[in-house]
C-alpha cells in the first residue's frame, strides 16, 4: 500500500462527491500526490483564493479543489464537500505531529515514503525521524541508481543513432555523479556495454552524420558553438569553456553553483574526433572543423580565432588567472573565460591501486570549488548584462595503463587515449584505427577498451577516446533571474 492510497482513503476520494480541501500539511500540494491524482484518472485543480473556485463550484468537475485557504465560504460548501487536512491526519504512527511541522514538505513525504516501504504499522516515535529520513535518502538513492541504469540499459538495446548517444551521455553523467554523491559503485558491466553499444558509431563514420546535422540554430558539435552564438544575435555574451568538463563534472559544478533546472538549457554535444583539447577547443573558437592542420594550436590562436569570429565587435579572451570585474570586462560585447582546474587536476590527481572510480579526482574537484571564483565570476557578467554560456571542449574516464608504445616516428599527434598517425603509416600499426571524418590523410588509433597508452596499470583520469563519457559533452545556456 502507498501513502497516498491511504490518504486517498481517508479523504473518500472515489464517493463520487465533489470536493474542497484545504491542505495544511503541504503534502496534498507537492508534485508527489499530484502525480498520483493524474495516475488514478482524478481530476484536480489548485486554487489560491476563493475568487478561483468560485467558478468551479458548482462544477462536477474537477472532482477536488485544492487549495491553502483556511475558511471555505458556505456557498461553495453548500455546493461541494469541504474538507481540512492537517497533519494529524498523515498516515503515520506514533508520532507528534507538531513535531512534523518542523521539517520541510519534502522531508514529511519521504518520511511517509520509507515508513510505507518498511513498517506502516510500527508506531515512530521523534527520536526516529532523523534516523528514518538519512534511510529514506540512501532509498532514494537506490531507487534513482536503478532507474539511470535501466534508461541506460534501454538505449543500449537500441540502435546507436547520434540521438541516443547524446541522450546516454546526460544519463552516464547523472548516474556517475550520484554514485560518486552516495558512495555506491557501478557495476562495470554497464560501461563495458554502453562503451560495445557505442563503438560501431563512431568506426562506422558516425561523426560524419553529426556534422550534417549539425547547424547554428540547433549545435551537435562543438564547432557550431561559436555560429550558434553569432545567430543568436545578443547584444553582449560571455562563454565559459572549462577544459575536460564532461556531463559527470557538470553535474558537480552544477551542485556547487546551486543551480535549478529552471535556470539552465542543457544540451550535449559532440566533440571532435579524437576528444583531445588542441583539436576540440581549437574548433570551438575557430567555429569550423577544419583545425587538424593548425600548427600552433593554443591559447593565443583561440584568442586571435575569436578575435576573427566577432569582428568589428570588440571581444576578450580571459583565463581563471585573470581577475572579472566590471572594469576588466568595460568596452568588451564578446568575452570568453577558460577555466583549467579540472583538466589539471585530471592530470595531477594521484591513484592508489586498484581505484576504479572518478572519487579521488572529483573529491580534489569539489575541494577547489570552494576557494573558486567562477561563482563570482558568473554573477559579474549577469550584474553587466551578458548572456552567459558554458561549454566544454571533451569529457574524461578513468583509464589503465597498458604498457604499450607507438614509436614517435609513426605519431603526427600523441594523446594516452588516441593517437593521430598519418593514414600511410597505419598499415604499419597492429592497433586499432578510425577514420577521421573529412580527414584524408590522417587515422586516429586506438588502446583497447579503456585502457591508455602509459604504464603497465598506472591509472589516471584521461581522455582523447572515443567512450560517451570523453566525446559527448554539455553546452549550457544560463537563465539566472
Amino acid at each position: 500500500m502507498l501513502w497516498q492510497d491511504a490518504i486517498h482513503t481517508t479523504l473518500s476520494l472515489d464517493d463520487g462527491q465533489p470536493k474542497v480541501i484545504s491542505d495544511h500539511s503541504g503534502v496534498l500540494l507537492h508534485a508527489e500526490f499530484f502525480t498520483y491524482l493524474q495516475e488514478q484518472g482524478i481530476s484536480f485543480q489548485l486554487c489560491q483564493s476563493v475568487a478561483d473556485m468560485l467558478p468551479l463550484s458548482k462544477k462536477k468537475e474537477p472532482q477536488l479543489i485544492l487549495t491553502t485557504v483556511e475558511n471555505i465560504p458556505a456557498f461553495i460548501c453548500n455546493d461541494r464537500e469541504c474538507k481540512s487536512f492537517h497533519f494529524k491526519d498523515l498516515p503515520i504512527n506514533g508520532v507528534a505531529h507538531k513535531v512534523l511541522k518542523d521539517y520541510s514538505t519534502e522531508q514529511v513525504i519521504k518520511l511517509l515514503e520509507v515508513v510505507y516501504l518498511t513498517d506502516r504499522h510500527k508506531p515512530i516515535i521523534e527520536g526516529d525521524i532523523d534516523l528514518l529520513l538519512a534511510k529514506a535518502n540512501r532509498l532514494q538513492s537506490e531507487k534513482r541508481l536503478t532507474e539511470l541504469s535501466q534508461q541506460i540499459a534501454v538505449l543500449t538495446e537500441q540502435e546507436p543513432t547520434f540521438k541516443n548517444l547524446l541522450e546516454a551521455s546526460s544519463l552516464i553523467g547523472k548516474l556517475n555523479y550520484l554514485s560518486y554523491t552516495t558512495h555506491n559503485s557501478i557495476d562495470q558491466d554497464l560501461y563495458d556495454k554502453m562503451d560495445q553499444w557505442s563503438k560501431p558509431f563512431f568506426i562506422e563514420n558516425g561523426m560524419e552524420q553529426v556534422f550534417f546535422a549539425s547547424t547554428p540554430k540547433r549545435p551537435l558539435s562543438v564547432d557550431k558553438i561559436i555560429p550558434h552564438l553569432k545567430a543568436s544575435q545578443k547584444e553582449k555574451f560571455a562563454l565559459l569553456c572549462l577544459d575536460c568538463m564532461g556531463f559527470t563534472e557538470w553535474n558537480l559544478l552544477k551542485e556547487y553553483l546551486e543551480l535549478s533546472d529552471s535556470d539552465l538549457e542543457v544540451n550535449p554535444i559532440f566533440a571532435m574526433l579524437p576528444s583531445v583539447t588542441s583539436i576540440s577547443r581549437m574548433a570551438i573558437y575557430e567555429g569550423n572543423r577544419e583545425v587538424y592542420n593548425i600548427k600552433a594550436p593554443g591559447r593565443p590562436a583561440e584568442a586571435k580565432a575569436l578575435a576573427n569570429n566577432f569582428k568589428p565587435r570588440h571581444s576578450t579572451y580571459l583565463t581563471e588567472s585573470d581577475s572579472i570585474t566590471t572594469d576588466k570586462l568595460l568596452g568588451y560585447d564578446v568575452v570568453s573565460i577558460l577555466y583549467n582546474f579540472f583538466d589539471e587536476l585530471a592530470h595531477a590527481v594521484q591513484f592508489p591501486p586498484g581505484v576504479g572510480s572518478k572519487a579521488p579526482y572529483l573529491n580534489a574537484a569539489k575541494e577547489y570549488l570552494k576557494n573558486s571564483t567562477i561563482k563570482q565570476d558568473i554573477q559579474v557578467l549577469k550584474e553587466e548584462g551578458y548572456a552567459i554560456y558554458l561549454c566544454s571542449d571533451h569529457g574524461s574516464i578513468v583509464a589503465k595503463g597498458n604498457g604499450k608504445r607507438i614509436e614517435k616516428y609513426l605519431i603526427d599527434g600523441f594523446a594516452k587515449r588516441a593517437v593521430i598517425i598519418q593514414a600511410d603509416n597505419s598499415e604499419l600499426l597492429d592497433m586499432e584505427q578510425i577514420n577521421i571524418p573529412f580527414e584524408d590523410d590522417k587515422k586516429v588509433v586506438l588502446p583497447e577498451c579503456r585502457t591508455m597508452f602509459t604504464n603497465k596499470d598506472k591509472i589516471e583520469v584521461n581522455h582523447g577516446g572515443i567512450t560517451i563519457e570523453e566525446m559527448i559533452v554539455p553546452f549550457i545556456k544560463l537563465h539566472i533571474k
